[in-house]
């Protein structure tokens, strides 16, 4: 009779587990919301009043945060996370319309997506800017107009545009505009500035329009978020005792941020759109919004006038 009971406690121990999150990734996406709050709100008004809605890809099961959702696929659980049988890629590490079409950061754990649990939680922040981006009124018709999409409906043509990343004057000129940008911190930032604007104008004759859009596409959507991550992640050091936690220190934090930096120098410096391809975008859209950030005090004010471009916020000062 003890051991019917021993297997049928275990088998119920068993099922809970499986229907309800890791807690371990819980309390980083519980931390991600105080960062949200606390933090984005005060950087940026509407990136922190932003909605938030998460799908977490465990091994097995997806669970569903910061929203509710209808739809009969998902369980109800017992407890807030309501699930269902994992249907994508436990790596994933995206932001996409789907729970209730809106903007949903679909996300593996921090061991399945490769990092480690602070840069997971800073990088759901990168994964916020894009929710904000997304919901503004005009992102879908605007990027349609784009005329980038040849007919494709699935969105994958963001990924696979055929930028030119193999031409070797392409690399040289791309370089040149990322070495310039990253003087930002040593050189005078006007004239650095009025360098990367000659720079950029460049590449746009060795590119061509329909590519120089692609740039400026990639540019605004993934370098602003990579840079916001970072720039999120350095007001978590400034106000790391306004925030609850106790899976990091402040070094740890402190260390995510050298590794953030060093890890947009190496890209920049070290490889090339050649080796990174799309990725490579990444570093040098963060690296052009910090020069921005540096130069045009309005630039979030500004940032939605136009978007998938950045050519109006560079701004040289009268």
């Amino acid at each position: 009779m003890k051991s019917i009971l021993f297997t049928i406690l275990t088998l119920c121990g068993s099922i809970y587990l499986a229907n309800n999150p890791p807690q371990e990734v819980i309390k980083l996406i519980d931390l991600a919301g105080q960062l949200k709050y606390k933090l984005a709100t005060n950087y940026w008004t509407d990136l922190g009043e932003s909605e938030m809605p998460l799908l977490l890809i465990d091994d097995e099961q997806e669970f569903v945060f910061n929203t509710s959702v209808n739809d009969s696929s998902f369980i109800q659980n017992s407890n807030d996370y309501p699930s269902r049988p994992a249907s994508f890629n436990k790596q994933f590490l995206a932001t996409f319309p789907l729970l209730n079409s809106k903007p949903t950061i679909v996300v593996g754990t921090p061991e399945n997506t490769g990092k480690t649990p602070e840069a997971w939680t800073a990088t759901l922040m990168h994964e916020h800017f894009h929710q904000l981006q997304m919901n503004h009124p005009k992102y879908y018709v605007t990027q349609k107009a784009l005329n980038l999409d040849k007919g494709d409906q699935t969105g994958m043509w963001m990924l696979n545009h055929p930028f030119p990343y193999e031409n070797e004057q392409v690399n040289k000129q791309m370089k040149n505009i990322a070495f310039n940008l990253l003087s930002t911190d040593s050189m005078d930032v006007q004239f650095v500035l009025k360098k990367h604007q000659t720079e950029k104008a460049k590449l746009h004759q060795i590119i061509g329009d329909e590519h120089y859009k692609y740039l400026n596409l990639q540019l605004w959507q993934e370098g602003f978020a990579r840079f916001v991550e970072m720039e999120l992640t350095n007001e978590w050091i400034d106000h790391f005792d306004e925030i609850e936690q106790n899976q990091f220190s402040k070094i740890d934090i402190q260390e995510l941020s050298k590794d953030q930096n060093q890890q947009l120098v190496v890209h920049l410096t070290k490889s090339s759109p050649k080796e990174l391809k799309r990725v490579y975008f990444y570093a040098l859209g963060a690296a052009e919004a910090k020069l921005i950030s540096k130069t045009n005090p309005k630039w979030k004010e500004q940032y939605f006038d136009s978007l998938f471009t950045t050519d109006h916020l560079i701004k040289l000062q009268d």
